[in-house]
């Protein structure tokens, strides 16, 4: 005579102690990701920017900034992903990626800051612009390269263009440090002083002759 197990007794016992699987859509998997592409983006931006000032700080900062947006690559397009690249596209993501990251640093840094360096703001943020749009269009998966000529891609052109006019002309009224140039005087012009200045009288004239004190000179 057969009894017929009940059907909790019939599972393995190793299945009820499984650990629940990694779940790639999770939040704290999706803040892990987008974390370090704008991280990575971030110290790109100051890197680039600031790399005059001290450039062997800043181009490892900028190293550290490019390591840490290609992680994010990684962790976005191969660990979360639902399906993995092949071989090929794998290398074309990771150097695109790389691309965009540095696009995505010209546009933050030379916008941030402008006032501080005008000059290099002015041709960083326009070629920002056209970098990190080709780059997209080469990363995204459903980008073709037609999108590059297409209308949308001609106002990216637009807002480049105005961008790079724009800021060229306002850079020309600030100077290098911050300050705009009509703080001073104007070329052939001295400034005028605050207040006037005070006049002073005119020293004393010494006496042609001696003066008739009743004693003589000659010792």
């Amino acid at each position: 005579m057969t009894t017929a197990l009940k059907p909790e007794f019939q599972q393995p016992s190793a299945s009820r102690h499984r650990r629940p699987a990694f779940d790639k859509k999770s939040l704290p998997a999706r803040y892990s990701g987008q974390m370090l592409y704008f991280l990575g983006a971030a110290l790109i931006a100051g890197a680039v920017v600031h790399y005059p000032i001290d450039p062997p700080l800043y181009a490892i900062i900028c190293a550290v900034g490019a390591f840490v947006f290609l992680l994010g690559t990684v962790v976005n397009e191969f660990v979360l992903a639902d399906e993995r690249p092949a071989l090929s596209q794998a290398i074309s993501l990771v150097a695109f990626s790389l691309l965009l990251s540095f696009g995505v640093g010209l546009v933050g840094g030379g916008i941030q800051h402008f006032e501080q360096f005008p000059e290099r703001s002015a041709w960083m943020t326009p070629v920002g612009l056209l970098m990190s749009y080709v780059a997209f269009v080469a990363k995204d998966s459903k980008g073709r390269w037609r999108h590059l000529v297409s209308p949308f891609a001609a106002v990216v052109v637009v807002v480049s263009a105005l961008a790079w006019l724009g800021m060229t002309a306002l850079a020309g009224t600030i100077s290098s440090d911050g300050h705009s140039h009509d703080h001073g005087s104007t070329t052939g012009t001295p400034a005028e002083p605050d207040q006037d200045p005070v006049e002073q009288a005119p020293p004393a004239e010494a006496p042609t002759e001696p003066a008739q004190d009743g004693h003589s000179h000659s010792h």
